[in-house]
């Protein structure tokens, strides 16, 4: 039910910021919000708690957010507090990023490396990642001890695993068919 929901007031607040042509500016308002609110925990918990009245949720969200996001995504927390969807901001969030990187061909992609990257090395496959997509891929290098060596690159639904974890993986199964 959450991703419906998500999909549903993301795509609403995009086609507000079609018609407006601010999508960029509501998708960084979005996640400023977002971010804002996993950052501060009694925030999550004051617009989530049920003792709390709607109208003091849409006060607490007007004194935190009213000179740093525009009205429209003020009124979007609004009608989420109306709604009892605040709990939902980030799937949300999510799902309008999306919408609004597939609006511009763009998709985000992380490749995951044992140590981090060179930025020379992440423009360079970044480079690779658009020619073989056909979009503008904008990647991102998040680092994991558990990650042997090589390279596990997560684009979309897409995964192109080039681990060496993986492929000792691959050849331990190739010796057990062998051997059996």
């Amino acid at each position: 039910m959450a991703e419906l929901v998500a999909k549903r007031y993301a795509y609403a607040l995009f086609e507000v910021g079609i018609e407006d042509n601010k999508i960029q500016a509501l998708k960084e308002e979005l996640q400023y919000v977002d971010a804002c609110i996993k950052e501060y925990s009694q925030l999550a918990d004051l617009l989530s708690s049920p003792l709390i009245q709607q109208e003091d949720k849409k006060d607490i969200l007007a004194q935190c957010f009213k000179d740093k996001v525009s009205k429209e995504i003020l009124n979007f927390l609004y009608v989420l507090v109306d709604k009892r969807r605040q709990s939902f901001i980030n799937q949300i969030t999510e799902e309008f990023v999306q919408l609004a990187d597939e609006s511009k061909n763009m998709v985000s992609a992380t490749a995951i490396t044992a140590a981090p990257m060179l930025e020379d090395d992440i423009f360079k496959l970044q480079v690779k990642l658009s020619k073989s997509s056909g979009k503008n891929v904008h990647l991102i290098n998040e680092i994991d001890t558990e990650v042997l060596g090589g390279i596990l690159i997560k684009m979309g639904d897409k995964v192109i695993d080039g681990t060496i974890k993986n492929r000792l993986g691959q050849m331990k199964e190739q010796l057990s068919q062998i051997i059996v």
